[in-house]
């Protein structure tokens, strides 16, 4: 009997996401983004990135923990 021995699936490199866990599909460079306690987070839109600015630490906290 001729077994085949299957090798094992590579891990894929997960995509990036944005700070409310939304995937980023395009090149990072297009995606708003800030600084954050020494880290670069993405946004979606503009208008999120605005809403950061006005209040970083609410906005943060608040989407960071929401999983879509």
């Amino acid at each position: 009997m001729n077994e085949q021995k299957t090798r094992p699936v590579p891990k894929t490199r997960k995509l990036p996401t944005t700070v409310c866990h939304r995937l980023m599909t395009a090149d990072v460079d297009w995606y708003p983004h800030a600084e954050y306690k020494g880290r670069t987070i993405y946004f979606c839109t503009e208008f999120c990135l605005e809403a950061f600015n006005a209040d970083p630490e609410r906005f943060y906290l608040a989407h960071s923990k929401v999983k879509k």
